[in-house]
């Protein structure tokens, strides 16, 4: 099911205890977890958020948050970033849960890629699925007018032709954009043809595939750079956190995942020798230390008052050294 197609459906309804996110779009994953966080939060007490993110050493803090619950437990909010990572001798246990998911737990699943396992076949049967593949670029006029919507602002239909004609190549692009169109228009409720010419028309505007490219071939001050430009314009914590993450699960699976598999698509060879080069620049690093900073920075972005920058800025220079 389409992410606002279902996300229109629950708005005035309980939401559901165990959800699938799959698909290859990270904008439209964190999109997703946030809005399903958001309504969940306002149905009820406050819910305690966790996250998990596979192949980091933290499975067993994951099962144990799923178990030992009563009648009487707090909310949580529980967030496992690619579960095709969970280690085998926890998957029977959750998917036991499944049967009987707790009421007091939003329990929130992602796996991105093609994966086929019976892990993916039990989440794809008893959680609600929502895709957050890329859409094709005919789908991104209804994606923003939602996303619009939601926040109650209208777009002049010249307007918002510029801004698709500007940043079709990505989705990414696109809402990047937007938010950097939404901080310039203010406190008005409406965007003109003329706000679009003024901030996309503009200086280059970095997307995070400039920023992850940066990281990639371990440029340390244009990662700095980049960083900096796209915090100020508008993009926060969990986005780097996820997009960093997503880059190095791959460079550190290369060996193993990507360099046997034989590269069928343009795409495809693209992407494996992106990854064949971030492992030789990586290869001796410490991917442990980077999955954990990586963790613990986005549980600050959610429960300290520090700036994205105040965040981001210190993790590139540890990941670059790691």
């Amino acid at each position: 099911m389409d992410l606002y197609e279902h996300i229109n459906q629950i708005k005035d309804s309980a939401p559901e205890m165990v959800y699938f996110l799959y698909g290859n779009d990270l904008y439209l994953t964190e999109e997703a977890v946030g809005e399903l966080s958001r309504q969940y939060q306002a149905v009820g007490a406050a819910a305690e958020v966790r996250r998990y993110y596979g192949g980091n050493g933290t499975d067993d803090s994951f099962v144990n948050s799923l178990s030992n619950l009563g009648m009487f437990s707090p909310r949580q909010i529980i967030v496992y970033k690619e579960i095709t990572s969970l280690k085998p001798n926890h998957r029977k246990t959750l998917q036991a849960y499944l049967k009987k998911p707790d009421p007091n737990i939003l329990l929130i699943l992602t796996a991105s890629g093609q994966s086929r396992s019976s892990l993916i076949g039990t989440l794809k049967k008893q959680a609600v699925q929502i895709s957050v593949w890329t859409p094709p670029v005919r789908s991104f006029p209804n994606l923003v007018l939602s996303h619009l919507g939601q926040k109650e602002i209208e777009i002049e239909p010249e307007a918002l032709d510029l801004l698709l004609y500007a940043t079709n190549d990505d989705l990414s692009h696109t809402f990047s954009e937007l938010e950097k169109v939404l901080i310039y228009i203010g406190p008005r409720r409406s965007i003109r043809a003329g706000d679009i010419r003024a901030v996309v028309g503009g200086a280059k505007a970095y997307q995070m595939s400039d920023f992850i490219d940066a990281v990639l071939e371990h440029r340390l001050t244009e990662s700095y750079a980049i960083a900096r430009a796209l915090i100020q314009s508008g993009i926060k914590a969990p986005y780097f956190v996820m997009s960093l993450f997503h880059l190095f699960q791959n460079i550190w699976a290369f060996p193993k995942v990507h360099a046997p598999q034989k590269a069928r698509t343009p795409r495809d060879k693209r992407n494996q020798a992106r990854f064949r080069k971030g492992y030789n620049n990586y290869k001796d690093a410490d991917f442990a230390h980077i999955f954990h900073r990586l963790t613990d920075v986005d549980l600050k972005a959610k429960s300290v008052k520090l700036s994205t920058e105040e965040l981001i800025i210190p993790l590139i220079y540890e990941i670059l050294h790691a």
